[in-house]
């Protein structure tokens, strides 16, 4: 197995939406790269490489407890213009592949005197990142479960008339989402008619993107995913679940930590095993047909629980995150650093006012001191990244 460069690059949708390679992230996308680039070492290997911006990683890591040790190495540009491994090739992995993340590693390879492999970008990539490919599945899912109850698909328009007409045919409340957005961002709720306010979120969001979607919202008792590997040669393989929450206006907050067992008993009380296990070889299956021969890369397929007329059911294919997903991120740190009994959160955070997020580490730190057994978190927090006083996002864990 090669050995991987692994570089994280939240918001890549919005690259591939404009296809450039030399596209800026918006300010807050660049601060987040920046402040939570050492992410990766949590699910990357021991032997692998994290591209950072400065030189702090290595002192952060020192830091940890020696217990779960050994982690990937920080590496910043300048290591990688030196060299950093030159008998053994190196693979680039992007967070998610953009137009932009390849670009940047052309230019390291070019600058860098070790073998490093470049991912190439493919024209079917951008059609499968939008959300009319999840809507695709969800339709092929509808028909391999037809005794299933299923939402109805949401419809992508390009005019406030044809939502209009959408809206009459279907039960409010209504969500009008991008086509090219992530984590909860880009969506737009709307309980019954359309205002002033929602008029102007709509033609701004077509004119950069050219259509939106809309669908009838449901009445969501719990946010989950199911998170898969597609080889690019025709194989799809299920990973694990992941149950995740979500802000009031829909934006990513954190994964739960917990063992999968226990997951799958906190989804299947709703549903029962039998009809999660139908939907999880059925996803598969489509997944295996839309992306197997094409992508090689992990997959996240957002769900979720609603009530409908007293019954719970299950929405099979929200979206589908064509990258490294965040309830990856979560599966891997439980097993890799948690103890199988233990619960907790993983959490992104984002704190406005200089310092904040410094001041709420170090509360953390006394309050919820880390305790570890047999090399395993059973309790306490632990920050992810470096935090300083310039710091505004943390990732971290809490275990309780």
């Amino acid at each position: 197995m090669p050995k991987k460069i692994h570089y994280f690059n939240p918001g890549h949708e919005t690259a591939i939406l404009l296809g450039t390679e030399n596209y800026t992230p918006p300010t807050n996308v660049q601060k987040m790269i920046q402040e939570l680039a050492l992410l990766p070492i949590w699910y990357s290997e021991p032997e692998d490489y994290v591209l950072v911006n400065d030189d702090n990683s290595s002192l952060f890591l020192s830091l940890l407890p020696k217990e779960i040790h050994p982690f990937a190495t920080p590496v910043t540009y300048k290591d990688i213009k030196k060299g950093i491994s030159s008998s053994i090739p190196i693979e680039a992995s992007p967070w998610g592949i953009s137009p932009h993340s390849i670009n940047l590693f052309e230019k390291l390879k070019q600058n860098s005197p070790s073998e490093i492999t470049v991912p190439q970008w493919k024209d079917e990539y951008k059609q499968l990142t939008g959300r009319q490919t999840a809507t695709e599945c969800l339709n092929k899912i509808r028909e391999l479960l037809p005794d299933m109850p299923i939402p109805v698909s949401p419809g992508f328009y390009t005019n406030i008339q044809e939502i209009e007409k959408y809206m009459l045919a279907y039960n409010a409340p209504f969500i009008l989402k991008t086509p090219y957005s992530s984590s909860g961002r880009g969506l737009h709720p709307i309980d019954r008619c359309i205002t002033e306010k929602d008029r102007t979120w709509i033609n701004r969001a077509i004119n950069k993107q050219g259509a939106i979607s809309i669908e009838c919202r449901l009445n969501k008792i719990q946010d989950f995913a199911m998170e898969f590997y597609s080889d690019g040669k025709g194989e799809v393989q299920y990973q694990g679940l992941s149950v995740f929450n979500t802000e009031e206006k829909g934006a990513y907050s954190g994964n739960v930590l917990q063992n999968q067992e226990m997951m799958r008993k906190r989804i299947s009380s709703f549903t029962g095993e039998t009809k999660l296990q139908h939907i999880q070889n059925t996803v598969g299956h489509v997944l295996k047909d839309t992306f197997g021969a094409i992508y090689s890369g992990y997959l996240g397929v957002d769900m979720l629980i609603y009530k409908d007329k007293g019954n719970y059911n299950i929405h099979p294919c929200i979206e589908i995150n064509m990258r490294y997903t965040m309830g990856m991120v979560a599966l891997r740190l439980f097993q890799k650093y948690i103890d199988s009994r233990a619960t907790g959160d993983f959490r992104i955070t984002y704190d406005g006012k200089a310092g904040e997020a410094y001041s709420h580490h170090h509360f953390m730190q006394e309050t919820y001191p880390l305790k570890l057994e047999d090399g395993k978190i059973i309790k306490g927090y632990l920050s992810l990244c470096p935090v300083t006083t310039e710091t505004h996002y943390r990732a971290y864990i809490l275990i309780s």
